[in-house]
C-alpha cells in the first residue's frame, strides 16, 4: 500500500540524505554563503561533547518567555555558526528557507549555476538540531530572526546587519575541528578572494584575508611545497583554466593532494580528465605518480554534466574540455621549462694536470634530434648521449656529497607505513638502509626517517618511496640505488638544449671520474676519428691550417664526372 511517510520519518530521511557529518553541515552552510555572493565568512564551532547546547536551561532567550524548546542531552553535540555578508533572505521568505525542496537556486536541472540546488539542507538541519537564522538583505529595513526545530517554526523581526547568520545548536554527529579546517582550506583554493575566519571554542584556528591563490596554497600545502607550484592559466572558446601545479620535484602515488573545481564547485576528478593531466606530464613524473596542486576550471554549462545526488561531486566533461586542459598544461610547462636544471658552468682544468678521466676539453658543436650532443676535440668528433651523460654527472655528485656530507637531519621526521613483508625485510637490509637514512621504529608497521643525504631533502614526498625501494632490494647495493635515483632528474632524450647548456653538460662530464659510461653501464659518448672521415669521403688528408684538403681522383672504371672546385 502506498502511503505518505510520517513526519518524523521524513525528517530522519532528510537528515541522512545530505548531512552525514560535521563537515557536511559546515559545507552546506558555507556553500549557501558563497551562493549568496558573500565576500566575508566567519565559521565558529563550540562543543563537540564538551558543553551543553544551552548552559542555562531550555529557554531560547531571543523569544518571549514561555517559548521553550527541546534541550539536547550530554554527548557528542555541536553548536555551529556560519555568518556571512551576502545578499541575505527577505523576512517574508525566511519560513520557506527551511521547508523541504524549497530553493531559489534551481530553475532548470540542465543549467545548474549555484553550489546548492536541492533545497534540503536547512530542512534536514531543523529535523536534527535547533536552527536559528538571522538575516537581512541590504535593501530591507530591519532583519528577521527564524527559530526552527522539527515541525515548529517561528519568525520575528529583529535588528540585524546585512547578510545572514545561521546557528545550529545540538548537532549530534561525527566530526572534528581538523576536518572542518581541511574543508575550509580546500574551499579557499577555489575561492582565494574570500575573507575567511574560523574559530573553535572561541580561539582563532584560521584567518585568511582573501590574499589570492598563492597564499591559499601555502595554507593547503605548506610554505615549502607552495613555493614550488607553477602557475597555470589559459582562456579560449568560453573556457578558462587557472591553478597551481607542481613540477617534477613533487608528486604523489595518489591524487589526494590534487584538487579540482568546475565553475567554483569542488568536485571529484573525472577519470578522463585525470588521465589527461597524467598524459600532459608524460615522462616528467614517474609512472603511476600524480602532481600536487589545484585546477580551477570554468566551462560553459553544456560542456559538463553534474550528477544530481546528495554529494554533488561527480561530474562528466566533454572531450573538448579535456583537450583544453591538456593544452593549457603543455603551454605552462613550456613557459617554465620543467626539465631539470643542468650543472652550473665550471672552468675546465688545463691539460696539465689533465681532467680526472684524461679526456681532452670538448667544444660543443650542436645537437642532433634533441638527444645527442656533437662536440670536437683535436682530430676527433664526439657524439654524446645527453641523458646518459647527465646521469653520470648526477650520480657522481651524489657519491661525492654522500661521502663529504654524510647524513643530515631532516627538517621534520618523515613517517613511512610498511607492509608486513617490508617490515620483515628491515633486519637483512639494515646495512644499505643505514647508508642512506637514520631511522627509528614508530609502532607496529611504521618507521620514522630522521636523517637523509642533503640532496634528498628537497623531495620529502619522495623519501618514503626511496626508503621502500632500498628496503625491497630493488637497488641491490647503495651504488645501484643511487644509479636509479640519478636517472629520475637527468635531462631526457628529446629535450632541446641551448649552446650554453650543451657546453655546461660537456664540461661537467669531463670532471667525472668515469665519464665513459652512465651508472647503468651504457656508453655516454662515441668517438669518430678524422682519419675515418677522410677514408669514407675519399680524401687524401685532413684539413690543415683552415684550408680544404685536395680531392682524390675518381677510381678507374667509374664514369668521369666534373668535380666541384675546392674539393
Amino acid at each position: 500500500m502506498i502511503r505518505p511517510l510520517p513526519e518524523e520519518l521524513r525528517g530522519l530521511l532528510a537528515r541522512g540524505e545530505v548531512l552525514f557529518s560535521l563537515r557536511d553541515v559546515v559545507r552546506e552552510l558555507l556553500e549557501n554563503a558563497l551562493d549568496a555572493g558573500a565576500k566575508r565568512v566567519r565559521v565558529e564551532l563550540y562543543g563537540g561533547g564538551r558543553e551543553r547546547a544551552f548552559p542555562e536551561g531550555n529557554t531560547w532567550r531571543a523569544f518571549p518567555e514561555g517559548n521553550t524548546w527541546r534541550a539536547f542531552p550530554e554527548g557528542n553535540t555541536w553548536r555551529i555558526v556560519v555568518e556571512d555578508d551576502g545578499q541575505g533572505i527577505p523576512l517574508a521568505e525566511l519560513p520557506l528557507a527551511v521547508e523541504p525542496f524549497a530553493t531559489s537556486k534551481l530553475l532548470d536541472p540542465g543549467r545548474i549555476t549555484a553550489l546548492g540546488f536541492r533545497g534540503q539542507a536547512l530542512y534536514a538541519l531543523r529535523q536534527a538540531a535547533l536552527l536559528r537564522i538571522r538575516s537581512r538583505p541590504r535593501f530591507q529595513v530591519g532583519g528577521g530572526l527564524l527559530l526552527a526545530q522539527g515541525e515548529r517554526v517561528e519568525v520575528r523581526e529583529v535588528a540585524a546587519p546585512p547578510g545572514t547568520r545561521v546557528e545550529v545548536v545540538g548537532w549530534e554527529g561525527e566530526g572534528s575541528e581538523r576536518e572542518v579546517a581541511e574543508l575550509l582550506r580546500r574551499y579557499l583554493l577555489h575561492y582565494p578572494w574570500l575573507s575567511l575566519a574560523f574559530f573553535a571554542e572561541g580561539e582563532a584556528r584560521l584567518l585568511f584575508p582573501g590574499a589570492g591563490l598563492k597564499e591559499a596554497a601555502r595554507l593547503a600545502f605548506g610554505r615549502v611545497l607552495a613555493e614550488r607550484l607553477l602557475p597555470v592559466e589559459r582562456e579560449a572558446g568560453g573556457m578558462r583554466l587557472q591553478g597551481l601545479l607542481s613540477g617534477p620535484q613533487a608528486s604523489r602515488t595518489r591524487p589526494d593532494l590534487l584538487f579540482l573545481a568546475i565553475n567554483g564547485r569542488p568536485v571529484a576528478w573525472p577519470e578522463g580528465l585525470l588521465k589527461t593531466v597524467r598524459r600532459a606530464y608524460r615522462e616528467l613524473l614517474p609512472e603511476g605518480h600524480f602532481p600536487v596542486g589545484v585546477l580551477n576550471l570554468t566551462l560553459p554549462l553544456e560542456a559538463f554534466r553534474l550528477r544530481l545526488d546528495a554529494r554533488k561531486e561527480e561530474v562528466a566533461v566533454l572531450e573538448e574540455a579535456e583537450a583544453f586542459v591538456e593544452e593549457g598544461l603543455r603551454e605552462a610547462f613550456q613557459r617554465h621549462n620543467l626539465a631539470r636544471s643542468l650543472p652550473e658552468p665550471r672552468p675546465l682544468m688545463p691539460l696539465s694536470p689533465p681532467t680526472p678521466s684524461g679526456l681532452p676539453p670538448l667544444r660543443y658543436l650542436g645537437q642532433f634530434r634533441g638527444s645527442y650532443l656533437l662536440a670536437e676535440a683535436g682530430d676527433t668528433l664526439y657524439v654524446v648521449d645527453q641523458h646518459a651523460a647527465h646521469e653520470r654527472v648526477i650520480y657522481e655528485e651524489f657519491l661525492r656529497r654522500l661521502k663529504e656530507e654524510g647524513l643530515k637531519a631532516l627538517p621534520y621526521p618523515v613517517l613511512v607505513e610498511l607492509s608486513p613483508l617490508e617490515e620483515s625485510l628491515l633486519p637483512e637490509r639494515k646495512e644499505v638502509l643505514a647508508s642512506l637514512f637514520a631511522l627509528e621504529a614508530f609502532g607496529p608497521g611504521r618507521v620514522r626517517l630522521l636523517a637523509a643525504p642533503s640532496f634528498l631533502h628537497p623531495y620529502p614526498l619522495l623519501l618514503p618511496e626511496i626508503f621502500r625501494e632500498a628496503l625491497r632490494g630493488e637497488g641491490k647495493s647503495l651504488t645501484e640505488l643511487l644509479a636509479r635515483l640519478a636517472c629520475l632528474p637527468a635531462v631526457k632524450a628529446g629535450h632541446p638544449l641551448s649552446r650554453t647548456e650543451g657546453q655546461v653538460l660537456l664540461d661537467a662530464l669531463l670532471q667525472c671520474q668515469t665519464p665513459w659510461v652512465c651508472p647503468h653501464g651504457r656508453p655516454t659518448l662515441l668517438a669518430l676519428k678524422e682519419e675515418d672521415l677522410i677514408r669514407r669521403f675519399g680524401r687524401r688528408s685532413g684539413a690543415r691550417a683552415g684550408e680544404e684538403s685536395r680531392p682524390r681522383r675518381p677510381e678507374e672504371g667509374l664514369p668521369e664526372e666534373p668535380w666541384p672546385r675546392g674539393g
